[in-house]
């Protein structure tokens, strides 16, 4: 493959003695990136094992660069301190793009977008952050540098180790180097506006279930907003039989995944002076409207739901529980509400046995993803 340096700095041996003086001492470690997503997850303190407060602050920054890029095999494989705006330009020099469209925070790392489990609007009609992950190198916690999967799509038995890094938040290893599965940017792209009824989120199901090139979806107020990509004939006509105004300019999408649509600055506002909590709630496209007090912003064609409210966490989690969906805070709560749905049953010993395999002691960003997977028999054995 061509490699294409890009500020190429590998600071996978100085990452792996971090991890190995972490595990030496059983010294939680917090891994960081560009720090554009600090304010999500739970915000309680880390302790070391003696159960002081504290841990260690590990950054990939230093860690960037495109490994290899070829164009014709679609493919890039790039170091997770790698910065979001420098990826996404390298890919559009190529005339290429990450089909997931994830999110371009202030300072967003590859690296910080794949832990979080990051995929803006085109997510429910090209796939997931997890869907192009193809190969990932890790640092485990037991300080053993790791690769996983490669650099072409294959079927494995069992769960995909690769992919399972993506969306841990950091809690099962840190991640060193991914290869990802690129795509051609689509020739034209433009956005159909239609006026709707607030709260129709039915309208969204048979669109959906259309051979129409559609790549974002979203209710905001009284109005839908569709955007259509792919080659010039095709797009022309799904305009024309979908019918609606066309808005060639097509920012307001980046604008809602980037979170620097006025919705989420008002919800910025209003979460910092009248204590209102913004969520994000995954539910089934085809789910009706939520019996939830507050503003919705409504992506993903109803997959995906913003809300600004005040109802407290456990309120909100049962409402989308029962609809089978499942909530992320998305703004700092009370520090005693848990920043994601908590986990019960199968699924609870399911993610504790993927997260004794990797990291045993619990070193990894203790306390920010589901703190209920922090203690296992290894942790209470390696403490005593």
């Amino acid at each position: 493959m061509t490699s294409q340096a890009m500020d190429n700095n590998d600071d996978s041996a100085g990452l792996i003695e971090q991890v190995q003086q972490a595990v030496d001492s059983k010294t939680p470690v917090t891994v960081s990136g560009g720090g554009s997503k600090n304010a999500l997850g739970n915000q309680g303190a880390t302790q070391g094992s003696d159960g002081s407060d504290g841990s260690t602050t590990l950054s990939t920054l230093a860690h960037q660069g495109i490994i290899s890029y070829e164009p014709t095999e679609l493919v890039v494989t790039v170091r997770a301190g790698t910065r979001m705006v420098q990826l996404n330009e390298a890919l559009a020099a190529a005339g290429q793009m990450l089909p997931f469209e994830p999110p371009v925070f202030n300072g967003a790392t590859i690296g910080g977008v794949l832990a979080c489990g990051l995929s803006g609007p085109r997510r429910p009609f090209s796939g997931s952050a997890r869907d192009y992950v193809l190969g990932t190198r890790v640092i485990n916690g037991q300080a053993q540098d790791l690769a996983f999967g490669g650099e072409v799509m294959k079927n494995v038995a069992g769960y995909d180790v690769s992919r399972v890094q993506v969306g841990a938040w950091g809690t099962l290893g840190v991640l060193l180097d991914v290869s990802m599965k690129v795509l051609p940017a689509p020739e034209l792209e433009l956005t159909l506006v239609q006026h709707a009824n607030q709260g129709d989120l039915q309208a969204f199901v048979p669109l959906v279930r259309k051979p129409l090139p559609l790549s974002g979806a979203m209710l905001i107020d009284d109005t839908r907003y569709l955007r259509l990509s792919g080659s010039e004939a095709a797009v022309r006509s799904a305009a024309a039989e979908l019918g609606g105004d066309v808005l060639e300019d097509n920012s307001l999408w980046n604008s809602v995944r980037d979170h620097t649509h006025a919705f989420f600055r008002g919800a910025k506002q209003s979460v910092e002076g009248e204590g209102k909590t913004l969520w994000r709630i995954g539910v089934a496209d085809f789910a009706p409207a939520l019996e939830l007090s507050g503003e919705w912003l409504h992506e993903w064609a109803g997959g995906q739901r913003w809300l600004l409210t005040e109802m407290p966490a456990n309120d909100v989690y049962r409402v989308v529980a029962a609809a089978h969906g499942h909530a992320m805070r998305y703004s700092v709560g009370a520090t005693d509400e848990p920043a994601f749905q908590p986990l019960e049953g199968a699924m609870q010993n399911l993610q504790a046995r993927v997260r004794d395999s990797f990291d045993p002691l619990r070193l990894f960003n203790r306390g920010r993803f589901h703190p209920e997977l922090d203690v296992s028999s290894n942790v209470e054995a390696a403490r005593a």
